[in-house]
């Protein structure tokens, strides 16, 4: 059985993704701080392996502790593919610089760049000596690429991700290895966390009334649409590494 390791499949783009790959037969690792009975119940009916790692994502030393017992154990299984699919993230502080709560900005590095980094340089670890090729997907966002008022913290932190792939990719590349590794870009999708930005202030965030305009006209997509294009890139394609996907260009 392959496997894939998905963090933050609780909810939103996570559960999504991790749906998906139960109906393709692929084993979850769900690493989330709460676990999810929604997904263990389908795992059950498709008879497909689920194990869920509590871990809080904004704590480094969990992070490491949790992939190491996972890198450990899915890369010493007989598995041919193994996909990493980095998906937690946190969009607040929502506030122009000078005025973000150093906690929240501290929490948002954490969660959305320094975990994703530890889990890579782990499940790196873990895979040498391993026959299983591992294609690891991180969670990016178009606010890596551009500045937007009131996101510094968020900005900054996927354009991290953006040069972590980058980065990754050229290491792997250099040592001629089989891994790959990708950024993916999911648009904006109706989930909580556009909640959380439509409920910010005009004075926090500047484009707030775009997003809200978003809701009301229909124009999020469901995580299910993007979920099922990123799964039919990374299962039914062959993925250039380093490189940044954009939803857009795959529907």
């Amino acid at each position: 059985m392959d496997y894939a390791v998905v963090t933050g499949a609780t909810r939103g783009l996570g559960e999504s993704v991790a749906k998906l790959f139960i109906e393709k037969g692929i084993g979850i690792m769900n690493i989330s701080r709460t676990d999810n009975s929604r997904l263990q119940k389908l795992a059950g009916e498709n008879e497909v392996s689920y194990e869920f790692f509590p871990c809080d994502l904004s704590q480094p030393g969990q992070t490491e502790a949790v992939f190491r017992e996972v890198g450990t154990k899915v890369l010493g299984s007989e598995a041919e593919t193994i996909y990493v699919v980095q998906n937690a993230g946190v969009v607040t502080p929502i506030d122009p610089s000078g005025e973000v709560d150093n906690g929240a900005l501290e929490t948002s590095v954490h969660v959305n760049l320094l975990s994703p980094m530890i889990a890579t340089n782990e499940m790196i670890k873990a895979a040498k000596g391993s026959d299983s090729k591992m294609i690891m997907v991180y969670i990016s966002s178009g606010a890596g690429s551009r500045p937007v008022y009131g996101w510094s913290t968020y900005c900054a932190t996927k354009a991290g991700i953006n040069m972590l792939t980058e980065t990754v990719s050229l290491e792997l590349s250099n040592q001629h290895s089989r891994h790959r590794v990708i950024a993916f870009s999911p648009g904006v999708m109706d989930t909580d966390m556009q909640g959380e930005i439509r409920s910010s202030s005009k004075e926090s965030f500047a484009d707030v009334e775009s997003f809200q305009r978003y809701k009301e006209e229909g124009m999020l997509r469901s995580t299910e649409t993007v979920a099922d294009a990123l799964l039919n890139l990374i299962t039914e394609n062959d993925v250039e590494s380093g490189k940044l996907y954009h939803v857009n260009d795959l529907l």
